[in-house]
């Protein structure tokens, strides 16, 4: 299991609401955690397709 810390962070309430509906979660807390571990998923792609010699570029386009 994580180790959970707890913090005291200002954030866009409208992007958390946004990403409780895409994820299908029920709190707040369990939206910006999937989004925080979707950004690193994202991050390692873009790490593994670069290492093999591909354009990381393309990668970051789709996201933009």
């Amino acid at each position: 299991m994580p180790r959970m810390v707890k913090k005291t962070i200002e954030l866009d309430q409208d992007n958390i609401n946004t990403a409780r509906r895409i994820f299908g979660v029920r709190t707040e807390k369990e939206a910006v955690n999937k989004a925080l571990e979707m950004v690193i998923i994202d991050n390692r792609i873009i790490e593994a397709h670069e290492s093999v010699g591909g354009k990381g570029e393309l990668i970051e386009d789709i996201f933009k």
